[in-house]
């Protein structure tokens, strides 16, 4: 049998948790191995393929239950897997948070080092957040967007809301709003009010003069939708997972930098402008695919 490799930490919110199953989704299809993430947690439930899964197996299996029952093991499964490393036969822990990420390091999924680990042991249990293969994430994008397709009720609202925005105009640019943890994260380097984000998106109107533009606004908190005046505005569905499969419909997304966004980018194929600073002017170059962190 191969080895199977465990994800044992929760890292961040939403878009770290994707980002990291998804690099080890794609190191796992290219070198054959088997992945359970636990660690994907609470929001496991919101994905087609996930939601019966109490392990997050992959690749996938046909074993579902009731995805209530599986939240419940899945918490379970993870509080044994964050010691279960040092004491399973066969298990070998790799915390890679206290050395290379404290160093502001990566670890190379197809380096040498995991290489060796998979063929002398049974399981891994990893815990950390830079487990990179940037290669392989690209290269499998499709299958990996796939298993992260929302539920029904989700996909359907946000494409309900898509429609609606392509009624009305010619190009929809999804917009993501984040204030928030926003105002204290890096000194609030990326922290923009609400105005700021209504001046890009007159800058982004202006780049499509010959094509009616409509923006998708996806907010983490609520805003005051007159700053917008002179544009043409559809908010988005309001869920979380809603908001982000619904930027990942659109045909341009512009937002701070954030992995909620550039998974957007990601499972949608869709160009992304990151908008880093006041002074920032828009472009048409602006605007590029995003398939790593």
């Amino acid at each position: 049998m191969g080895a199977t490799v465990i994800i044992s930490s929760e890292v961040g919110r939403l878009g770290n948790r994707l980002f990291l199953s998804a690099y080890f989704m794609a190191n796992a299809l290219a070198r054959g191995y088997s992945l359970m993430n636990p660690a994907l947690g609470e929001y496991a439930r919101f994905f087609e393929h996930s939601a019966g899964d109490p392990l997050c197996r992959f690749p996938l299996n046909d074993f579902r239950m009731d995805p209530e029952v599986a939240a419940q093991c899945r918490e379970v499964f993870l509080a044994i897997s964050k010691t279960a490393g040092a004491i399973i036969p066969g298990g070998k822990p790799i915390d890679i948070r206290n050395n290379i990420e404290a160093n502001s390091g990566i670890y190379d999924l197809n380096g040498p080092e995991f290489s060796k680990l998979l063929q002398e042991h049974r399981f891994l249990f990893v815990k950390g957040w830079k487990f990179r293969d940037d290669t392989n994430l690209v290269l499998h994008q499709g299958l990996i967007s796939r298993y992260f397709l929302p539920i029904d009720p989700i996909r359907e609202s946000a494409e309900a809301v898509l429609r609606n925005a392509r009624a009305k105009g010619d190009i929809v640019i999804g917009v993501h709003i984040r204030h928030g943890d926003y105002r204290e994260w890096k000194n609030g380097a990326h922290y923009f009010e609400t105005e700021q984000y209504a001046h890009w998106m007159r800058e982004a109107a202006a780049l499509n003069t010959s094509r009616k533009t409509v923006f998708l606004v996806c907010a983490s908190d609520q805003v005051d939708c007159s700053i917008f005046r002179g544009l043409e505005v559809v908010m988005g569905p309001g869920s979380v997972i809603g908001d982000m499969h619904a930027l990942s419909l659109c045909d341009r997304i512009m937002g701070p930098p954030s992995t909620f966004s550039t998974w957007a980018s990601y499972t949608g194929r869709v160009p992304l402008c990151m908008l880093q600073h006041h002074a920032q002017q828009l472009s048409v170059q602006s605007f590029a695919l995003h398939d790593r962190v």
